[in-house]
């Protein structure tokens, strides 16, 4: 049997288990609303029944790399997942088939004898390209790009030390500074940063509790995610520390944080819900982030691809939409956008923050993002751009002087990173404005910045 086949044998199971009886269906009907609750509102059924048996799949895999302690007990949505399960079946899925045992002992295998963060990280990343892009093709493609390159990560990490401390007198490790990567993807951001040095040994236990904030909207990457920023933290401890779960990770997405003044407590995922509403209340200093880069990447379901957020929508046009000449202001609703006005409004209002993204860099020089750039001017104190190139998107020798993207084959959008610095200032003052282009027909590897 190969990987698809798995994934769907177990779609199939469980869509026969909530059919069942009234109480599976019943049951099942509370854990739908709860996701919806958590992530989006057009969660379908069929994509909770596709949760779940991402869910039997993957569990024993980190069981396995993890033996130390149990990450279905410490994972407040592993535990949520295993529940509603519970309820469909009655009996640990690790029993169901000779075919997932034999999987789960091949992994069991692969694992043996790693115990470093970085090879066991090593060990998820070749699983999610080897396995579980095959065996989840939709999921794998709605991630968007997951791998940020590390040297990119790094660049934008110590330029974030650097800025905080140049415009604000503070740094990554000082104590209340809130750092949120709104597209946690696999954790790159964060368990980056715990291995930088940045974080001092004495602050690394308040910032891990307290102060680092990841939101995923995609069941596997935020297992993926919660996995390798333990792991990561935990090792940078050392041997014979207490495990703690990291707890400044949540389920949801992002852009539907702003659409409803309501809590969002639901049974179904309570302590996630729990997690969201603590979020949502906390003053931002960073965000941080490879925001998705086109619209159809938003959701996690297809019948989400072009998801409207009323309340984020409204602001683009208030603000980006409003200033442009342009007469298509389509793009002004891609995903990367809205990343910059959800991002903006996000930041702490009283002491200001700093926004750092490696994105789509196509709003440097398009018609239909001059009210983009027109707003940023105005509504930032210091903006700073890389410009990446890599536009795969144009023929001839202008193709030829994109050359490589960083990303490599990842995407065929011309790439920057931007620091936004967002301090109390006059309306009429704009922002100063840094900015360096890499040049003309650079390598991927001549690329990093």
């Amino acid at each position: 049997m190969d990987d698809a086949d798995l994934a769907e044998r177990q779609i199939e199971r469980i869509t026969s288990l909530v059919h069942r009886q009234d109480h599976q269906r019943e049951a099942f009907g509370k854990f739908v609303k709860g996701l919806r609750k958590n992530i989006n509102p057009s969660i379908t059924e069929e994509s909770a029944i596709e949760m779940l048996a991402q869910h039997i799949i993957t569990k024993p895999i980190f069981e396995a790399l993890f033996e130390d302690y149990s990450f279905e007990q410490n994972n407040v949505v592993s535990r949520a997942m295993h529940e509603m399960l519970s309820q469909l079946e009655g009996k640990t899925v690790a029993e169901e088939s000779e075919t997932l045992q034999r999987f789960y002992d091949s992994v069991r295998a692969r694992v043996q004898g790693i115990d470093n963060a970085e090879g066991k990280q090593k060990v998820i990343n070749e699983l999610y390209d080897t396995f579980f892009k095959t065996a989840f093709p939709k999921m794998a493609d709605q991630l968007g790009i997951v791998y940020t390159p590390i040297e990119v990560v790094d660049f934008i990490i110590h330029s974030l030390d650097a800025v905080l401390k140049k415009e604000f007198g503070r740094s990554l490790s000082d104590e209340n500074v809130h750092i949120l990567d709104p597209f946690v993807g696999t954790g790159t951001f964060i368990t980056r940063l715990l291995q930088s040095g940045l974080i001092r040994k004495e602050d690394l236990e308040r910032k891990y509790q307290y102060e680092l904030h990841a939101n995923e909207i995609v069941l596997l990457a935020y297992y993926i995610a919660a996995v390798n920023i333990e792991n990561v933290f935990h090792d940078r401890l050392g041997e014979g520390s207490e495990y703690k779960p990291f707890e400044g990770i949540v389920l949801t997405d992002t852009f539907q944080l702003g659409e409803t003044d309501g809590a969002l407590l639901t049974e179904a995922l309570r302590l996630n819900s729990e997690r969201v509403e603590r979020q949502k209340k906390t003053p931002l200093t960073v965000i941080m982030a490879n925001p998705p880069y086109s619209a159809g990447q938003t959701s996690a379901n297809d019948d989400a691809a072009n998801q409207k957020y009323t309340r984020l929508d409204a602001r683009i046009a208030e603000t980006y939409a409003k200033e442009t000449d342009a007469v298509n202001k389509n793009s002004l609703y891609d995903s990367y956008i809205r990343a910059f006005r959800w991002s903006t409004d996000r930041l702490d209002p009283e002491h200001g923050g700093v926004i750092a993204f490696v994105s789509n860099g196509m709003w440097l020089d398009s018609n239909s993002a001059d009210g983009f750039r027109k707003t940023i001017e105005r509504e930032f104190s210091g903006i700073w751009v890389f410009n990446l190139r890599g536009n795969a998107r144009t023929q001839g020798e202008l193709r030829r002087k994109e050359a490589g993207n960083v990303f490599g084959e990842g995407t065929r959008t011309p790439v920057a990173i931007t620091l936004l610095v967002k301090k109390p200032k006059t309306k009429s003052e704009k922002a100063k404005v840094y900015y360096h282009d890499i040049g003309y027909y650079l390598s991927r590897e001549e690329n990093w910045p």
